[in-house]
């Protein structure tokens, strides 16, 4: 397969290490590269134009919803959230390998979620909404379970 081109396909690596064996600073490390800050993200066209408040006082900010009073999109932090606490607590309910069982740590992570939930409400998407009630039933559930 030797077709001209092998010169072309040859890889070339570059030790780009500032600091040899030693630790001492070598003498050919590269430069650094400069740092590019990422460009903000465009505004959306259906962002409405900010209002003018001739009072002096800001009006209350308020979620953008779509349609049923709901808010219009899912946040994968927030669901990251509410599933990392439940991972913990259902760790804690079920004792794993090198955890031991706790269920009263596992109740107070249960509590953490259901005051989430409490102090959440209506501002939610459905789906997150859903999710945090799926895993509050499921770990209080098993909290039930543990206790007996």
């Amino acid at each position: 397969m030797n077709d001209g081109n092998e010169a072309e396909k040859r890889i070339k690596v570059v030790d780009r290490r500032w600091f040899d064996d030693k630790g001492e600073v070598r003498e050919d490390r590269p430069e650094p590269r400069p740092v590019q800050a990422p460009e903000p993200p465009p505004k959306a066209a259906t962002e409405p134009p900010p209002r003018r408040v001739e009072t002096g006082a800001a009006p209350p900010q308020q979620a953008p919803t779509s349609g049923a009073g709901s808010p219009a999109s899912t946040s994968p932090l927030f669901v990251e959230l509410v599933a990392t606490l439940g991972q913990q607590a259902e760790m804690l309910l079920s004792g794993v390998p090198g955890y031991p069982k706790e269920p009263e740590q596992a109740k107070r992570l249960i509590d953490y979620l259901g005051v989430l939930e409490t102090k959440t409400r209506g501002n939610l998407s459905s789906e997150e909404e859903q999710i945090l009630s799926n895993v509050l039933f499921q770990l209080r559930a098993l909290y039930v379970q543990a206790s007996r």
